[in-house]
């Protein structure tokens, strides 16, 4: 089994109206001493096994300095022992980018870039609180690929107030136009404590896309970008053969993982345990020399076939019932025999070669991708 590293970065040049992450506002002395806490955690991490996928996410990474940025790369790469296919990714802002900074993380190690642009529609962009726009989003993707990027990641968000369907299909063909590898599609959605949940409860002109559109996006986007050749390998993402990202697959496969950072998660030796998504806690206990972790959980048995079945769904290729008993010492058409059989019924899951239940493979039909956390509420 994969063992991954998660690096956290919370800092962003500004904060987009629909972001609930552990994030805030970029400043440069905050920021170095940040950096210095979180190299003295990723130091005191004690693992021996090589990892296999690296991933420094946000916030925005690449609103470090090029040789901050840098810098913290080489001391992961000098701190730990990586496998030889290591999967080593960046998130990066298209309006925090030039060929220099590029270049600087790709020399370091970094081999998988995914780059938050959100949409191609400036209108769009502005409404969310992106510092970009799409002609700059367009030039960030060029600019990694000159960079000696070859495994580029988009990230697309549709069902925004106001959007139509034929601007979501407009974002779809600017990203294929593109041609990166990877093209993660999520759809909007208002949480709690952010600008765009107090926007949209204050009776605003502009609302979300009703259910219906919401659907004709997500079922455009499928039939889209499968007829571009692209893998529909997971219920958000697609990616070209060979390019799914293996960082997020071990998340789904429940791998083991270390996090590093502010509000960072680890799973390993079946616990979980997260940091202290206080900033100034943070680093006041890494100057002190102790741990950050708030808060950490024993998994039982029941919660790992929890997990195991809902994360393991989200997969388009399903759960194959013979792994999961080798796994888990259960079989889940056995144990799960009710919640299955109702799925079924109301077509949210199919089972393939079901005359032959242990090898037998569980997963979400078409409907039930639309209808994905009606179904991850039966195992929960």
């Amino acid at each position: 089994m994969s063992i991954s590293l998660y690096v956290h970065i919370p800092f962003c040049l500004k904060k987009c109206i629909y972001c609930d992450f552990v994030s805030g506002l970029y400043n440069p002395a905050r920021a170095d001493a940040y950096i210095d806490a979180l190299k003295k955690e990723i130091s005191n991490i004690s693992n021996e096994k090589p990892l296999s996928t690296l991933f420094i996410g946000g916030g925005t990474p690449t609103a470090l300095s090029s040789d901050v940025l840098s810098n913290l790369i080489n001391h992961i790469f000098s701190k730990f022992s990586f496998t030889k296919d290591c999967e080593a990714t960046v998130e990066a802002n298209p309006g925090t980018v030039d060929k220099d900074k590029l270049k600087a993380i790709r020399s370091a190690g970094i081999n998988r870039i995914s780059i938050g642009i959100q949409s191609f529609n400036d209108d769009e962009l502005s409404f969310l609180g992106r510092i970009h726009n799409k002609e700059e989003a367009c030039h960030a993707v060029n600019l990694a690929r000159e960079s000696g990027f070859e495994n580029i990641g988009v990230d697309l968000i549709y069902g925004i107030p106001g959007q139509a369907l034929e601007s979501w299909k407009i974002n779809l063909e600017e990203a294929v136009r593109l041609k990166p590898r990877h093209i993660s599609a999520y759809e909007l959605t208002a949480e709690k404590e952010t600008e765009l949940y107090t926007y949209l409860k204050g009776g605003n002109k502009l609302t979300l896309p009703d259910e219906d559109k919401i659907i004709q996006m997500y079922e455009y986007t499928i039939d889209y970008l499968t007829a571009e050749g692209y893998i529909h390998y997971e219920i958000s993402n697609f990616a070209s053969p060979d390019y799914s990202c293996r960082h997020n697959l071990n998340y789904w496969d429940r791998g083991e993982y270390y996090g590093a950072g502010l509000g960072a998660h680890s799973f390993t030796n079946g616990n979980r345990f997260h940091n202290t998504d206080d900033l100034d806690e943070y680093l006041k206990l890494l100057s002190d020399n102790k741990s950050p972790v708030k808060e950490s959980e024993t998994i039982t048995e029941d919660i790992a076939l929890s997990e195991a079945i809902f994360l393991g769904l989200r997969k388009t290729e399903g759960l194959n019932v013979g792994s999961f008993s080798k796994r888990y010492n259960k079989n889940i058409l056995s144990r799960f025999r009710k919640e299955i059989n109702e799925l079924q019924e109301a077509g949210l899951i199919a089972i393939a070669c079901s005359n032959c239940s242990y090898e037998s493979t569980i997963k979400l039909t078409r409907k039930g991708l639309l209808l994905s956390n009606e179904v991850f509420e039966k195992f929960i």
